[in-house]
């Protein structure tokens, strides 16, 4: 079964700001997944009565096979679509089915976070996450991306006989990139960049055991659905080759993928919750004849690092951060005696951090994220996100001059939004303020094309 295009523009959901869809009634459509077998999957009708991959029930998340075609933003294709809610035939070259495992995917992701952390969708506003699938010819060239603009996840296509990048932990990863950002808003470069790829691995990891599929059985390795071997694995990171399991200085020295870099904290939380040494999910050594770690579970443990993020790391957080953030954490949560605390302190030694690395001192502005260049068309639909966490936790609103006529910023969420009115060539200029005064300001180019 193909993916059906929806007849006409008539067709189409409304969708509003909160990305809760204005459509009819829910379906429990069938879905044959190549991750994830048979599942059920909540949809929602289109005004022509076709059924579409919009989920109501957890703020209008959907997905948009792009068929090939090139991402252009949030606006551009159209609800993944299907006359009698019977999605996807289960292999993996065909689009309905790669359509399936990604929505299937991301429920799980906003499911997980709701459950286990009350946080409700990325922005925790509500509004689900829009996934593009099939983006791009099928060449060979396998990704799966987050981009921050648009809040958006994309998943290229399969090719040479291969699965979509679109299994669960591949899916929940590039979506925890997006609340990375808007919550400690790690760099992307050093140790902080290592952190902000771990992040995702981590929750990764934990909603594919919350899933707990037995199409696709939870464990501690990253990506192992859509490749002939996995990507990462957390026990010990050096069985990926480069990847780091033991922090030395200069650890981020040279050409050091974050990947790579994001091994060591990859490795505390594995033993965090598993323990070190041999377990029914790996092996995984201490650094440097620290003492053996015994785990404290994945429930406490993601606990500990999601408070971590929401809290108290910081854009610059080094190693040494992280383990004064998640030793704050645990002591919050469980006391500064517990058990748990002390098996933070434990399992950070176990990867060579023991805090005498110096943390650096925190920036005081809010950290407004670069804004890509951006181009639309006269009459489209716009939704860029400007993303700038404060590190002092502060509430930041946001500014904007030379924007495009027919766009607005909103001052407290930072959205973009609107229709452009005008074709031209925009420079915009971005400014986030916090409680203090501090600022911090990004350029942009912004060009409207005819209609």
């Amino acid at each position: 079964m193909t993916t059906k295009a929806i007849a006409s523009a008539a067709a189409l959901l409304a969708l509003g700001m909160t990305g809760v869809a204005q459509a009819g009634p829910v379906g429990s459509g069938l879905g044959h997944g190549y991750q994830n077998g048979d599942v059920r999957i909540s949809t929602s009708r289109s005004p022509e009565g076709d059924f579409v991959m919009v989920d109501p029930g957890r703020g209008g998340l959907q997905v948009r096979n792009m068929a090939n075609d090139y991402f252009r933003g949030w606006g551009f294709g159209r609800p993944s679509a299907d006359a009698d809610d019977v999605w996807g035939n289960g292999s993996k070259d065909d689009r309905q089915t790669a359509d399936v495992d990604a929505y299937v995917a991301a429920a799980r992701t906003w499911d997980y976070f709701l459950q286990q952390h009350g946080r409700r969708g990325i922005h925790d506003d509500g509004t689900g996450p829009r996934l593009f699938t099939d983006v791009g010819p099928p060449d060979g060239e396998f990704f799966a991306q987050y981009e921050p603009d648009c809040g958006c996840t994309l998943l290229g296509p399969a090719a040479g006989g291969k699965a979509a990048w679109n299994a669960t932990d591949v899916v929940a990863h590039e979506m925890t990139h997006g609340i990375t950002g808007v919550t400690a808003g790690l760099d992307l470069n050093g140790e902080a960049g290592g952190l902000n790829e771990s992040t995702s691995d981590i929750f990764a990891t934990l909603v594919e055991f919350s899933a707990n599929s037995g199409k696709d059985r939870p464990d501690y390795t990253i990506g192992e659905g859509v490749g002939e071997k996995p990507l990462r694995h957390m026990d010990d990171p050096t069985k990926d080759g480069a990847s780091k399991g033991c922090w030395t200085p200069g650890v981020t020295d040279g050409d050091q993928p974050n990947h790579q870099i994001g091994g060591i904290s990859n490795k505390f939380f594995y033993q965090l919750a598993v323990g070190s040494g041999q377990s029914a999910w790996g092996n995984s050594p201490t650094c440097g004849g620290a003492p053996a770690v015994t785990g404290i579970g994945n429930d406490k443990a993601g606990k500990i690092w999601y408070r971590a993020l929401t809290r108290y790391l910081v854009p610059n957080s080094n190693f040494s951060g992280a383990r004064d953030a998640t030793l704050r954490a645990a002591t919050d949560l469980y006391g500064a005696r517990s058990t748990e605390t002390k098996t933070v302190a434990a399992a950070w030694l176990a990867v060579g951090v023991d805090g005498s690395d110096p943390i650096p001192p925190a920036p005081q502005a809010p950290s407004l994220k670069w804004v890509n260049p951006q181009s639309s068309a006269v009459g489209a639909e716009v939704m860029v996100r400007l993303r700038a966490p404060d590190p002092q936790r502060q509430r930041v609103t946001f500014t904007a001059t030379g924007l495009p006529p027919g766009l607005n910023l909103n001052a407290t969420t930072g959205v973009v939004s609107g229709n452009a009115t005008h074709q031209g060539t925009y420079e915009v200029t971005f400014t986030a303020a916090d409680c203090d005064g501090n600022t911090s300001q990004r350029q942009a180019s912004w060009e409207i094309g005819p209609r």
